[in-house]
């Protein structure tokens, strides 16, 4: 199997702005109409992040299957993640700390922000509000590596199919059916356990890449379905329209709703993974689009932008709606992720690599 597929960066870049775009406030001067339906239909900061871990839970499971069948200990992959992920956050919540000191702050040093965003929602946007995906990701990579590396393929394979997307779902409808309604909204977009079902959704790809790969027109079949019932299940298309107005009332209770969004988004970023994967193969001109140079530029500093993109928002448009602010806002924050890249986080993977091939010891 190819250690990097190109394609995978221009989706990484994708979601990245797609998350951006989110955080554009809808009342900046002159926001044309057609742009906030369109925001309205793709809500693209949940579809944004959807994807991010979508390919986050393949790219992890491939490489931790990859270091394991080469005899490769969990703790080396455990110290590579520390180092690329560590220092650039830990150097932002210094940043916000001399800035803008508050409680935060520690929540999020602690990894624990998206379960305070849970059980203490504040109103109004937050400079460190997107980081509770970075805190889902984590508590994924706690456990994940480790059931990875200490069991066989096999039982680690069943733990992913019956235990961890089962909980998910689980956990996610329990919540809609016992918790008041608003808190619930929350719970079921930020606490981690229900937010493992789209990692785990790529880990289970990752699972089954080498036989998918030998396979392609199997994997096209797999993955156009399940985009197109990930579409058709689009709150926007059954909650709203005339056509299917009647599920609201009949079979299927709207306090259930979140749930339901949860598995439905899971299903379609799932679907679009596995087309990106058989897209060098099958779709000449998406497999190029996603390969350009300027995604994968993109792609390879998704990361800063993702982290710093909301505090430099915060500051810059949140103040001053007008156009001019933010392209300013955009600009400041690719030369930030763009400098980070090639100052802090690019030495440090380089630095990184080297606990890449540790054998058994």
């Amino acid at each position: 199997m190819p250690r990097h597929i190109p394609s995978l960066d221009g989706l990484r870049a994708i979601a990245v702005m797609l998350v951006l775009w989110c955080h554009v406030p809808l009342t900046l001067e002159g926001y044309p109409l057609w742009l906030a339906e369109a925001r309205w239909w793709i809500n693209p900061g949940d579809f944004g992040v959807e994807l991010f871990f979508a390919l986050s839970g393949f790219l992890i499971t491939r490489i931790l299957l990859a270091e394991r069948e080469a005899g490769q200990q969990v703790r080396w992959f455990l110290l590579r993640r520390l180092l690329r992920i560590f220092p650039i956050y830990y150097l932002l919540l210094l940043i916000m700390a001399s800035w803008r000191p508050g409680r935060e702050i520690a929540w999020n040093a602690l990894y624990l922000s998206n379960f305070t965003d849970v059980f203490a929602p504040t109103p109004g946007l937050k400079p460190l509000g997107h980081t509770w995906s970075l805190c889902v990701e984590e508590h994924f990579y706690l456990i994940w590596p480790l059931i990875v590396g200490c069991c066989a393929p096999k039982i680690a394979l069943r733990i992913l199919k019956w235990l961890i997307i089962p909980v998910a779902i689980a956990v996610a409808f329990l919540v809609c059916a016992y918790v008041e309604k608003h808190a619930a909204e929350w719970a079921v977009q930020r606490l981690s356990p229900i937010r493992f079902l789209t990692l785990a959704c790529g880990a289970l790809i990752a699972y089954g890449e080498t036989r998918l790969n030998a396979s392609p027109k199997r994997l096209l079949v797999m993955g156009i379905a399940l985009t197109t019932v990930g579409l058709l299940l689009h709150p926007n298309i059954w909650f709203v329209y005339v056509p299917f107005g009647w599920l609201q009332a009949s079979w299927w209770p709207l306090d259930m709703a979140p749930a339901f969004i949860r598995v439905q988004s899971a299903i379609l970023c799932t679907g679009i993974l596995m087309c990106c994967l058989v897209a060098p193969r099958r779709f000449g001109l998406v497999n190029g689009i996603l390969s350009a140079a300027p995604l994968r530029a993109i792609g390879r500093i998704s990361y800063g932008l993702y982290l710093y993109h909301l505090p430099i928002f915060q500051i810059l448009i949140h103040t001053d709606q007008r156009p001019s602010r933010v392209l300013l806002a955009v600009g400041l924050t690719f030369a930030a992720a763009t400098t980070s890249y090639w100052l802090i986080e690019r030495p440090i993977l380089k630095y990184a690599s080297r606990f890449r091939n540790r054998g058994r010891s």
